[in-house]
C-alpha cells in the first residue's frame, strides 16, 4: 500500500512540475502530426495507386507498340510480289528494246498484268502440246521441244510424232498472226563417229526441218521464220550426265513479241 502511494505520489509531482498551458500545447501538437501523418500516408497509398496504374498503362502501349513493330517488320521482310508480266517487260528495258517513257506509258489491267502477254498465255494453254516447255525470258518467249519428240538420234528426218507435236505449235503461231520467230537447232558435245556429220550441220538441217514443216504443212508465212543452228553452244544442264544431255538436244522456237504487242502505249 505504501508503494502505490509513493507512485501516486510521484506523478501528482511531476505533472505539478509542467503548466498545464504547455501540456495542452504539446497534446494539440501531438494531435496534429498525428492528422498530418495519416494525411501522408493517403497521399502516398494515392501516388503508389497511380503510379501502379500508369505503368499497367504504359506496359499496354508498349506491347501494343511491339505489334506494331512485328508488323511492319513483317511486311519489310516480305518479299515483293512481281508478276510475270513484269518481270518480262523490265528484261526488255535492260536489253534497250523498249525505253523507260514507253515502259512508263504502259497501259495495263488490274494486278499490273499486261493485256497481250496474257493472251499469249492463253493461247499457250490452249493449242501447245505438254511435250512443249513454255518460258518467258530477257523479253523472249522461249518453247523448248526435247529433240527424241521430234528426231530419231542423230537425224534430221522428222520422226510422226513430230507433226503432231508441230501441229500445236503452228496453232499458237497461226492464233499469233504478227509474230515473228527464230527455230533453234541445240545438240549435246557428243561427237558424231562418223566424220562428214557434226553438231553444227546436226542442228542446222534440224531447225531447216521444223521450218519446212511449219511452212508447206502448216502455212505459216516464210517471212516470219528464221532457221538457226546453235550446235553445242548453248547447254541448258550439264553435259556429263545422261540426263543433262537429253535435255540439251532440244529445238527451242524462240518468239520475239512486237514492242507494239506487249504494250498498250499511251497516245
Amino acid at each position: 500500500m505504501k508503494k502505490y502511494l509513493l507512485l501516486f505520489a510521484t506523478i501528482i509531482s511531476v505533472t505539478s512540475c509542467v503548466p498545464l498551458g504547455k501540456l495542452n500545447e504539446a497534446l494539440d501538437a501531438n494531435t496534429m502530426l498525428g492528422y498530418k501523418n495519416d494525411s501522408l500516408h493517403n497521399k502516398l497509398n494515392d501516388t503508389v495507386a497511380n503510379f501502379t496504374n500508369s505503368l499497367r498503362v504504359l506496359k499496354g502501349s508498349v506491347s501494343s507498340l511491339q505489334d506494331s513493330v512485328n508488323y511492319y517488320r513483317t511486311l519489310a521482310n516480305k518479299p515483293t510480289v512481281i508478276t510475270e508480266g513484269e518481270v518480262f517487260l523490265n528484261q526488255m528495258l535492260g536489253l534497250s528494246l523498249i525505253s523507260k517513257s514507253e515502259l512508263a506509258g504502259i497501259k495495263t489491267t488490274s494486278g499490273n498484268s499486261n493485256v497481250w502477254l496474257e493472251g499469249f498465255k492463253a493461247d499457250i494453254n490452249k493449242y501447245t502440246s505438254s511435250d512443249a516447255d513454255i518460258k518467258l525470258n530477257k523479253g523472249f518467249v522461249f518453247v523448248d521441244i526435247a529433240d527424241k519428240i521430234l528426231f530419231s538420234s542423230g537425224s534430221s528426218m522428222p520422226s510422226k510424232k513430230s507433226k503432231e507435236v508441230l501441229a500445236t505449235i503452228a496453232n499458237l503461231l497461226q492464233a499469233q498472226p504478227d509474230l515473228s520467230f527464230m527455230i533453234e537447232g541445240h545438240t549435246d558435245d557428243k561427237a558424231f563417229k562418223r566424220k562428214r556429220n557434226d553438231n553444227w550441220n546436226l542442228s542446222v538441217s534440224r531447225a531447216a526441218a521444223v521450218a519446212k514443216i511449219l511452212q508447206t504443212k502448216y502455212n505459216i508465212n516464210p517471212k516470219r521464220i528464221i532457221a538457226a543452228g546453235r550446235s553445242e553452244f548453248i547447254p541448258v544442264d550439264d553435259n556429263q550426265t545422261k540426263e543433262g544431255r537429253l535435255n540439251n538436244r532440244r529445238i527451242r522456237i524462240v518468239i520475239m513479241p512486237a514492242v507494239t504487242q506487249v504494250m498498250n502505249l499511251n497516245k
